[in-house]
């Protein structure tokens, strides 16, 4: 049993019947600092001490399996309200409209789509949809003419966390600007810090921050590209 837990987090179950062979899907959430408790079956998760905010299923290419592994869950009164997802190997035949009937709330293939998962997971743990992206940001404090460079981590629809090897306090009010790459259009972003973090190396600091006073057409293009469709 595997295990990546910060403490006092929603936990997710990975439940590997079958081999992520890309890697990918744990990769993510690490990426999202997402804690998480990888089990090689059913009865391995079914007796752990700890309950699940969502359970990752990897199954095999059978419909027949996959229905037992599902029954085994739907059997415990703790699982049956827990949301699940079902990730389907890479050469699987088994197709999304068989699995319409299963008792899972998403399927995805073998690879996995980055931006999709995330929105799932999102949706699932009632959390903000996050896109993971490194792009050049600039920041500038709330009337000052100074221009300050950084990099982004991850981008929220209420916020954003980046990286900086300016000083900035918490409760310092900023504008955020940066380019989407996609269709090169700019964002620029009131926003205030509510956290910071040096890096382990003390060279730069990570600063998360909250956007405040979105206009409606902002908030729709942030959304749009977190989504990434825009």
């Amino acid at each position: 049993m595997l295990q990546y837990v910060p403490e006092d987090m929603k936990k997710i179950f990975v439940i590997e019947r079958s081999a992520d062979v890309f890697n990918t899907v744990k990769h993510y959430l690490k990426e999202d600092n997402l804690p998480y408790i990888a089990f090689q079956n059913i009865r391995e998760a079914l007796v752990s001490p700890d309950l699940p905010a969502l359970i990752i299923l990897f199954g095999n290419d059978s419909l027949l399996d996959i229905r037992a592994d599902l029954a085994d869950l739907k059997d415990n009164p703790l699982f049956v309200k827990i949301p699940k997802i079902l990730i389907l190997p890479f050469n699987a035949t088994i197709t999304q409209g068989e699995c319409r009937s299963l008792d899972v709330q998403e399927t995805f293939i073998i690879p996995v789509e980055k931006l999709q998962f995330q929105t799932a997971i999102s949706k699932f743990l009632l959390r903000s949809p996050r896109r993971v992206f490194r792009i050049l940001v600039n920041v500038q404090q709330d009337g000052s003419n100074l221009r300050y460079s950084g990099i982004s981590m991850d981008f929220s629809e209420s916020g954003m966390a980046f990286e900086c090897v300016s000083d900035f306090p918490i409760g310092e009010k900023l504008q955020v600007s940066f380019v989407n790459p996609k269709n090169r259009s700019r964002f620029s972003l009131k926003s205030e810090v509510v956290r910071k973090t040096s890096t382990p190396t003390g060279s730069s600091v990570f600063y998360g921050v909250m956007f405040r006073q979105m206009s409606e057409k902002d908030a729709q293009e942030i959304s749009q590209f977190i989504s990434g469709s825009s």
